[in-house]
């Protein structure tokens, strides 16, 4: 290659640098593939091509350049790592597995390859006693060390101070997330709490700045390192420090490690598995998604809310009371949760439905951006379980608004399994929706029956694949109860806990109190009270008082 068309071939690599690191994907695409057409044929180009693949999901694509990578340099650990990623969301589970415990065994102390490993083992194999392990591993190796001889607190140790508390998240944006806490901070008592926000999302949007507007004091934190945040919790003499993120994108758990705040709770962002580290003490949860006994697949102390989070559906959706097909519409089925939940057990399930009833379609909905995108991730999977192609309808990622009008075009909803809904089970009854799913006991595979059963919807929870059919052949036969459920369905939903915000609300604030409490008693008998009762509240004041008397 000529000198000339070498420089060229740089140039143009360098523009595909400058273009990625504004975000513009498809431009830094069309750069670095031109430098490939100059004569540059540098592995470097096309791992950035292949990671490119990764972050607009473009799956199969991203999976075909990382198999080209690997043809020319078998051992290149980036190539691995990223096939590893391809193939799980490619639902490729096994040959994932395997690529992302080669990828540690070549780099054990790289920390996004452990947590990675952690991750796509605990969906694509979900074994309590596997996940703990694999997170532990992580937490023991890149947290923990963080959290060696932290400094004591001199905070104010009154029992019944106004506490403050901080919620650090990587996703106060239009996030599912931000569901649950509009309405919790909406409702906090200022006279029980002081609340502080530790925003970690650099993309702000119209929810950004509705919550913005509940909460008293609200740091971007987006561009501070984890030693200048730890920093400014500290001066701000946080509590309670509240994790919204857990493992997920935009978590800051390294400065949670550094220990930031004298007691520290993961919530909402990251259920139905431990973090793996020693510095977050609590685990907020209930009886539902943690029954008796989950105790020992966690690193954190659970502490049981009677209700774990509250629910605000998104505004302005319109509810059809007619289900599909009494409008003259084929019967639709569909599975409306991230294509990433979507197992091969589930999907041959489905397919018996199909087969018993030939005039249902079903509709898949996935997380790619672009209908040829989800087409080209999903389809060869439906093809080699043996799927009719023509009975199936692929929908890419929609905005809200559109997802939210799927019950204009869907009569029954199906739960993924092993791996179950979360918020999307609460939007889709939302929309009047019956969902079928699988029971279980694992949070993260519980998630949508343990919803079902408290709303008194327990009938469409099964036991077993041959139930599961059965229910939705019933529900199939039976459109009348589909429309008697359209009908109730919110009132089901705003009757419930799930929509009581000033009840959950003040739940939450009490068993802030009664964990303020455990810390101030520095009694190891008193971190497992689980359900904050009235009589244990008023125990642990008279504990704490006594306790004080003789140490004057």
């Amino acid at each position: 290659m000529s000198q000339q068309s070498s420089a060229h071939s740089q140039a143009l690599f360098k523009a595909g640098l400058a273009a990625e690191a504004k975000h513009n994907y498809l431009e830094a695409l069309s750069k670095y593939t031109a430098s490939l057409g100059t004569g540059g044929g540098q592995l470097s180009t096309w791992l950035k091509i292949g990671n490119l693949f990764l972050r607009t999901m473009k799956y199969q694509q991203a999976a075909e350049t990382m198999e080209f990578v690997l043809g020319m340099e078998p051992q290149n650990v980036e190539a691995i790592y990223g096939l590893a990623i391809a193939y799980f969301y490619l639902g490729k589970l096994e040959e994932s597995c395997a690529f992302i415990d080669h990828v540690v065994e070549m780099q054990p102390d790289n920390a996004t390859f452990l947590l990675e490993r952690a991750n796509i083992h605990s969906i694509s194999r979900p074994d309590p006693a596997r996940k703990l392990a694999l997170y532990r591993a992580w937490g023991e190796r890149f947290a923990d060390p963080l959290g060696k001889n932290p400094a004591p607190f001199d905070h104010d140790r009154s029992p019944d101070r106004v506490l403050r508390i901080g919620y650090v998240s990587g996703d106060m944006r239009d996030h599912a997330v931000a569901y649950f806490m509009e309405p919790v901070f909406a409702h906090h008592d200022p006279a029980q709490v002081e609340v502080f926000v530790f925003a970690n999302n650099s993309e702000q949007d119209a929810t950004t700045a509705k919550l913005k507007a509940l909460a008293p004091h609200w740091h971007d934190v987006s561009k501070l390192s984890d030693n200048a945040l730890h920093k400014l919790i500290q001066q701000n003499k946080i509590d309670i420090l509240v994790d919204l993120s857990g493992h997920t994108f935009g978590h800051r758990l390294l400065v949670f490690a550094r220990r930031a705040a004298p007691i520290q709770v993961t919530w909402l962002g990251y259920v139905g598995s431990t973090l793996g580290m020693k510095a977050m003490d609590y685990r907020l949860t209930d009886w539902g998604m943690d029954p008796a006994g989950n105790e020992q697949f966690y690193v954190e102390k659970l502490f049981r809310l009677h209700c774990m989070a509250s629910y605000i559906p998104p505004a302005n959706t319109p509810l059809e009371l007619e289900p599909p097909m009494l409008r003259g519409n084929p019967p639709t089925i569909a599975s409306l949760n991230s294509s990433r939940k979507l197992s091969d057990q589930a999907l041959l399930v489905w397919k018996r439905i199909l087969e018993a009833r030939p005039d249902v379609q079903l509709l898949i909905h996935v997380q790619e951006m672009n209908i040829d995108d989800a087409v080209n991730t999903i389809e060869p999977r439906l093809v080699s379980l043996g799927l009719p192609l023509y009975r199936i309808i692929v929908s890419p990622m929609v905005p809200m608004d559109e997802f939210m009008t799927r019950g204009n075009i869907v009569d029954i909803a199906l739960d993924s399994f092993p791996i179950s809904g979360g918020t999307t089970t609460l939007h889709t009854l939302w929309m009047g929706l019956p969902i079928i799913a699988m029971d279980a006991t694992e949070a993260v595979s519980a998630s949508t029956a343990t919803t079902l059963k408290g709303l008194g919807l327990g009938q469409w929870v099964a036991n077993n694949e041959e139930e599961y059919i059965e229910k939705v052949l019933h529900l199939l036969d039976h459109p009348e109860i589909l429309s008697e459920h359209r009908a109730r369905a919110r009132h089901l939903l705003q009757q419930s806990a799930l929509m009581d915000y000033a009840g959950r609300c003040r739940d939450l604030e009490t068993s802030y109190r009664q964990l303020w409490l455990n810390y101030l008693l520095d009694a190891a008998k008193f971190l497992t009270v689980q359900t904050p009762y009235t009589d244990d509240m008023q125990h642990l004041r008279a504990t704490y008082e006594q306790k004080q008397e003789h140490t004057i």
